[in-house]
């Protein structure tokens, strides 16, 4: 049931040691995806996981440094998906 548990903001700011505003920043840009409640998002912890691991090595300390990061990250999923595909089609996997 732990991993049910939703973060606000500020515990997300505080966990990953930053300004609460570069959370909502984070959120706007669409690296990290929060729940709307009421006037607040709260944020699952697998999401703030994934953004851990997703985002290891790369600056995303201001609005334009994420928007690269992200786009650096999309790009990783997808060639981990083409090489995926490739490997299937060598190997004649359907």
């Amino acid at each position: 049931m732990e991993e049910l548990k939703m973060l606000t903001r500020e515990e997300v700011a505080e966990f990953l040691h930053v300004h609460v505003n570069t959370v909502s920043m984070l959120r706007e840009v669409g690296i990290i995806d929060g729940i709307k409640t009421g006037k607040n998002y709260m944020f699952p912890q697998k999401v703030i996981r994934a953004f851990q691991d997703d985002y290891i090595g790369l600056d995303v300390s201001n609005k334009n440094k994420a928007i690269i990061s992200k786009q650096t990250v999309e790009k990783r999923k997808q060639d981990s998906i083409n090489k995926m595909k490739y490997h299937n089609a060598v190997v004649g996997v359907v």
